[in-house]
Formats: structure tokens, sequence, C-alpha cells
């Protein structure tokens, strides 16, 4: 007998798209089916007539209880694990990769640890962690890398720059990176970057000041598509040489598109992300009432970065849309007035689902196949979850998405995240009306009917480094 039936949904499967029933028992998939065949006994169905149905979606990029680093003095921190996996599970997403941040005198597992019980019993959705070390890291520190690959934390994120003059530092040396990509090679592990070249940044910051432009909307002045260029080629030059495979997070530029695409044609297992702010917003918008809603670290590009961004994704170079997630309310969020305190991070972990769709598969032509990899099976591929995660398969988690394609105006007022969207009266051409978590309906038709700590950790493990074809088919 099924938990659940999902019933007359156009499902969007790993073998493509069709009209199936989906069968659920103890949290999985057990069954696919044609919608015309006999019903089995079921506990519960849900009727998805009008509605498709697609793989509950993987944001690889959120950042919770952090703190706000252009507000460290003051000691501001983003909202906690149950604010931010609310609004999540209300737009459609079911898993959240967070990060769990060493700092000197710890383990790695005991960072690990103090992440864990940020979120334990307090989310609404599936989550786990990358690590972020920072600084010049201990020797016995990076020898405990393959312990905890082995435990289930199989990627770690190094920025490559202090990103603003006035924050606490951040930045790890290429000789600390050279070290992480020998265990992550060696391991099966993954290097996740945050690729700015430090001294172009802060080179461009001193110019700022020098030209008066300090005020925060010229912050992309000093976020430039130079240091893209030359901060993705530096890193892949060191992996082309040392081994091991990198994610590039938040891919803002052309520059950063075409220096990705090269190492993949080079056979490197180099992988990039793009958040949907960057498909959504250019610098231009900086200069609106309200400007720095729509910022985060490496700052807004122009149309023709964000053109290139599109084009990224429709080839398969970039593989997953995320929303570098720092949720703060309004008034945080506007706080900043400089190119050097003006506040970063993001509230779009509700929207992501319903803006991508709307503006991949309604505006741009991409298909639901290639809208389920971007929003949740390459994310899952790529950070070792796959099948269990963004697969609706038989055997994989029952994670599952019901979208309703009735047009929709997004409004703060209506949304679970904060006091303000970036996509505040921007219409919508799909929404989730429902969201299943492991075969637990957990929002019906607007109403939550999930729980604070139905959500649980996920152990994760990748394979052998194997080239760059995620995400093509």
């Amino acid at each position: 007998m099924l938990d659940l039936l999902i019933r007359n949904g156009l499902t969007v499967t790993p073998a493509g798209v069709g009209y199936l029933d989906v069968g659920i028992r103890d949290g999985r998939i057990v069954m696919l089916a044609d919608h015309d065949s006999a019903p089995p006994d079921r506990a519960e169905e849900v009727d998805a007539t009008g509605k498709i149905v697609v793989p509950g979606g993987i944001d690889p990029h959120v950042h919770t209880s952090w703190l706000i680093p252009t507000a460290a003095k003051e000691g501001l921190m983003c909202y906690p694990p149950e604010q931010v996996s609310l609004a999540a599970i209300y737009g459609g997403t079911t898993m959240i990769l967070d990060f769990a941040t060493w700092v000197p005198g710890d383990t790695l597992e005991q960072s690990l640890a103090r992440k864990e019980r940020d979120w334990s019993g307090k989310s609404y959705t599936d989550y786990a962690y990358h690590c972020i070390m920072k600084g010049e890291i201990p020797f016995e520190v990076i020898e405990q890398i393959p312990e905890v690959i082995a435990a289930g934390y199989p990627s770690f994120k190094v920025f490559m720059t202090n990103t603003t003059p006035s924050r606490p530092p951040q930045k790890i040396g290429l000789g600390d990176i050279w070290a992480i990509l020998e265990q992550v090679g060696r391991h099966d592990g993954l290097l996740a970057v945050h690729a700015e070249d430090d001294d172009i940044v802060m080179f461009s910051y001193r110019r700022l000041a020098h030209e008066d432009k300090w005020s925060f909307e010229n912050v992309h002045l000093a976020h430039n598509s130079l240091s893209e260029a030359v901060s993705f080629r530096r890193l892949i030059n060191l992996l082309e040489r040392v081994g091991g495979r990198a994610y590039f997070m938040h891919v803002s530029a052309e520059e950063g598109v075409r220096a990705v695409r090269e190492a993949q044609a080079a056979g490197l297992p180099v992988y990039a992300e793009t958040l949907q702010h960057y498909l959504s917003f250019t610098s231009d918008d900086y200069r609106r009432p309200n400007g720095a809603v729509f910022h985060t670290y490496p700052s807004l590009k122009s149309a023709e970065d964000q053109a290139a961004l599109w084009d990224g994704l429709k080839q398969g170079t970039i593989q997953t849309v995320a929303t570098d997630e720092m949720c703060t309310s309004l008034e945080v969020k506007l706080r900043g007035r400089t190119v050097d305190d003006v506040t970063g991070g993001h509230a779009g972990v509700e929207v992501r689902m319903g803006v991508m769709y709307t503006e991949a598969v309604v505006k741009r032509g991409m298909s639901l196949e290639e809208f389920a990899r971007i929003t949740s099976s390459n994310a899952a591929k790529i950070f070792g979850m796959y099948p269990r995660k963004g697969a609706i398969a038989v055997g994989s988690d029952a994670d599952l998405v019901l979208l309703e394609t009735v047009p929709r105006r997004l409004t703060a007022s209506e949304l679970h995240e904060t006091d303000y969207t970036p996509w505040e009266d921007w219409e919508v051409s799909g929404w989730p009306a429902t969201t299943i978590l492991r075969g637990k309906v957990m929002v019906q038709d607007g109403k939550l009917r999930g729980t604070k700590g139905d959500g649980t950790w996920i152990a994760r493990k990748l394979g052998p480094a194997g080239g760059n074809d995620v995400g093509r088919g």
C-alpha cells in the first residue's frame, strides 16, 4: 500500500516528461505509472491535474545565522535556519546547502558540530553544509579534510579576496588553496570558490576613493569583470597542475563564463553557479530607489554580462542557479551607504523556483528537463546527493514540487522570508502550489502542513572526478 499518490501531473523525470502518477512509500518514490492505469491502494492522494511535477528545488548556496561582514562591528546576523527554511519550503525548495565556518582553535569537526546546533530540529527542509576555510590554515587542520569527507561533508569553500577593505579578513592564500586542493583531489572532495582577485579589488577601492566615487551605486567598479577573469584563470591554472575539482560560486560576468567554458573544453572537472539576481538585474538597478536591495558580492554587472550568463546556462557551461541567501530585514539591507559598507547577500530563496520557471522556461524557451537540472538535479550531482535527491525516479527521496502555471504578481507581504523582495511587483508564470519533502506534504495550496524539525541533515558522497558533463543531458 502506498502512503501517498500524486496523480494526473505532467511529471519531469530523468527519462523525460510525461503524464505519470507518482507512488510514495516510506519517504521514497516506489512507483511511476501512466496516469490512466488502475490506481493502487493509497492512504492519501494529491491531484496534480493542470500542474507540472518537478524535483524539489536544491539551493546550493545559502547563509543562515551568519555574521554580516559589513556589520561585523555591530554583531548583526542574518536570519536563522527556521526562517530561511520556512520560506524555502513555501517556494518549492526542499534541500539547502549552508556553510559551517572553521575558526582558529577549532577542529573541522567542531566547526561542523556548531553549525549542526543551528539547524538540528529547526528546519522545514533537508540540509547539509559546506565547510568554509579562511586565512592561513594550520597543517593539522588541512590534514583533517579526509576524515571530514568520509563523514559526509565533501565540499569546502574558500575566498580569494577580502571583498571589502573594512570587513574581517577572509582571504585564503594560493598556497593554502593548493594544499586543500591536494586533499580534496585525493579523497573525492570538491573546492567551492569565491573567486575575485584581491589585488584588483582593493586597488579599485583605492581608486574609487581617489575619484570621489565612494557611494554604493559604484560598487560594481570595484567588483569588476577584470577581477573575475584573473581570479578564475588563476584558480583553473592551479587546478590543472594540482588536480581536484572546483565549483565557481556566483559567476557574475562574461569573463567568468568564458574561463569556465575553456576549462571544461580542456576536460577539467570545473562547475559553475550563477545567481537568480544576476539573471534578473544589472548594475543599472543600483541607481534605482533603494537600489541596495539588488546587491551582493560580487556585484551586479552589465546587460552584456547578464546575456552571457543566460547563454552559459543554456549551453550547460553554468550548471546551477543559487541565491547566495543572506536574509535580513529591509532596514539592515539598506543600512550601508558606501561601496565599503553596503550589505551583500540576498532574500530570494522563496521566489527562486517561480522566477526561474518564468525567466528560463516561459521567456527563454528552456525545456522542463533543463529547468529541473539548473534548479535541482545538477546541484545534487555536483555535491554528492544524486539520485537520492534531485530526481523523480524509483528509489529517490520523494521530494516533489507541484507547479501551478497561473500568473501571479509577487509582493513581500505575501511571502514568508522578510519584509522586502527585490522582485516586488514582478509577474511570474508559475508558482509552487504543493511542496512534498520525503513523502510528507509540507505545503499545500499555500497552507503550511509540515512542522519545524521535519527537515534532516543529509550526508553526501562524491564519486571520483570524471570530467564536466553534469547538466548536459
